[in-house]
């Protein structure tokens, strides 16, 4: 859009220096092997741990720029598949960054965007999402006028026609999957025990539009920032909190050009430390847990918020936190990233079932996590598996700890 109102736009060509330098040193290939102590978990990406093709890695990938920057190569139905395959997880980039301060992942998504300008982007099992935001204001097929109903009973204020000093903003998954409604309600609860004057759009919350961003189609998510930023400077309010990593992810990095400045944004886990730590929120019953706690990428890799959640868990009676062998910035994906699940769901749920693997190595009973997609792909490997492990929100225990339920 003309208005450059979220972060400044960039196009592939600007980041050649990146990817002429690459030298396929493959140190993108694995996890900071120093920090994970069994070889078993070592390897580190997604798509090229399952396609095995070193095009699928990221050094691959860097090579497939230059090629098409100096028309080396031109777009096919496997180039697409490879640059669709990838999670953008960044944990190549967490890897490549300490020794030559390369930004593939950026490379990955202004790929995608060049895609989508010049037509063979994104995957053709993508366009009912685009679909459903054009006809309903989110991508997950829901109608708009039900986006609220995971309010029902709470006492929560409805903005605009009240005021509130916060925002709570459900976000897309949370508010349109039926099974996620226990997660988004007890964040919200939790944030009212906090003492925080707490308000929704409700019906009226339109989608952040990260899926579209994560799929390349720039415009098409710049016209509901347009809309949603219009809306948010509109309200009044002090703070924009939300509990999915998401919808985090585009308001901290792509809305803050056009936010009010006076308006904060968190990622519930963040304001739940917080109150922790202050004492506004005091756990006391005890919830006996072995749980071992799941690091969403865009929470993680993109704003190193690796401690408030886990400090949130170690603050719980009763409840053990166990670590997987790749914690952290070694975290591998759930299998729910880059758009994924909608073009290639076989090869979302192996990845699901690889980290839900790793869990129960652990010797874990539940995984804990904060994003609402991880929520969700660690589920279907559950179901796909039969596994025994609980998959929980951040929320839920601190919820059963503070004896409350919603």
């Amino acid at each position: 859009m003309k208005k450059r109102i979220t972060a400044p736009r960039e196009v592939l060509h600007e980041l050649q220096q990146d990817y002429f330098i690459c030298t396929k040193c493959k140190i993108c290939q694995a996890v900071h092997v120093q920090f994970c102590t069994d070889s078993r978990f070592w390897r580190n990406c997604p798509s090229g741990t399952r396609f095995r093709w070193d095009a699928y890695y990221a050094s691959g990938k860097m090579e497939i720029a230059r090629g098409l920057h100096i028309h080396e190569i031109e777009p096919s139905d496997s180039l697409r598949h490879i640059l669709y395959t990838c999670m953008l997880c960044s944990s190549c980039q967490e890897q490549c960054w300490e020794v030559k301060q390369l930004h593939p992942t950026r490379v990955f998504e202004l790929m995608r965007e060049k895609a989508v300008r010049e037509g063979w982007g994104p995957m053709p099992e993508h366009e009912p999402l685009r679909e459903s935001l054009e006809k309903n204001d989110n991508p997950c097929g829901m109608e708009a006028d039900k986006r609220g109903e995971w309010a029902k009973g709470l006492d929560l204020k409805r903005l605009p026609e009240e005021k509130a000093e916060v925002l709570f903003y459900a976000g897309d998954a949370y508010s349109s999957d039926p099974s996620l409604f226990p997660a988004v309600r007890a964040a919200a609860r939790i944030l009212q025990l906090g003492g925080l004057d707490l308000g929704i759009l409700g019906a009226e919350e339109k989608s952040d539009g990260a899926l579209m961003l994560l799929l390349g189609d720039r415009d098409f998510f710049e016209t509901f920032a347009f809309d949603n930023l219009e809306t948010f400077n509109s309200l009044g309010v002090k703070m924009i909190v939300t509990p999915d990593a998401h919808a985090a992810w585009v308001f901290k990095e792509e809305y803050s050009r056009g936010l009010d400045p006076e308006i904060k944004v968190r990622h519930v886990s963040e304001v739940l430390d917080r109150m922790v730590r202050k004492g506004n929120l005091k756990p006391r019953e005890e919830v006996s847990l072995k749980a071992v706690y799941h690091d969403p990428c865009k929470l993680g890799r993109r704003f190193d918020i690796y401690d408030p959640p886990r400090r949130v868990l170690q603050a719980i009676p009763g409840l053990e936190l166990l670590e997987f062998p790749r914690a952290a910035f070694n975290s591998l994906c759930c299998g729910g990233g880059g758009g994924v699940p909608y073009a290639f769901p076989d090869y979302a749920l192996w990845t699901a079932k690889e980290r839900l693997y790793e869990a129960e190595w652990t010797g874990a009973e539940a995984v804990v996590t904060s994003c609402p997609y991880c929520l969700q792909m660690f589920r279907k490997a559950v179901e796909a598996t039969g596994s025994s492990l609980k998959i929980y929100d951040l929320a839920q225990p601190l919820l059963m700890s503070l004896g409350e339920e919603v």
